[in-house]
């Protein structure tokens, strides 16, 4: 019966101090910024819908004209911008 190559013996790895070259982990979101997450996705939303069940008519609104849905949809997109920094 054929015998099985052997394995090559592990190499002993090299010891580092626990500062030197570890990779730190930056530390976690604080609490708030779960918060911050969620008003600027609800307020982009909200301005949207105001705009559109208002037809544009409200105060603020009306001179801006088709830049109402750039604004709502920066809103959100800032919203998402700061959920990707979420630890």
């Amino acid at each position: 019966m054929p015998e099985s190559r052997r394995r090559k013996p592990k190499k002993p790895t090299p010891t580092t101090t626990a500062g030197a070259s570890a990779r730190r982990r930056k530390p976690p979101s604080p609490p708030w910024f779960g918060g911050l997450i969620l008003a600027f996705f609800l307020l982009g939303i909200a301005y949207l819908l105001v705009y559109y069940f208002s037809n544009g008519g409200v105060l603020g609104m009306e001179g801006l004209g088709g830049w109402n849905i750039l604004i709502g949809f920066g809103f959100v997109v800032v919203g998402l911008a700061v959920s990707t920094q979420w630890r």
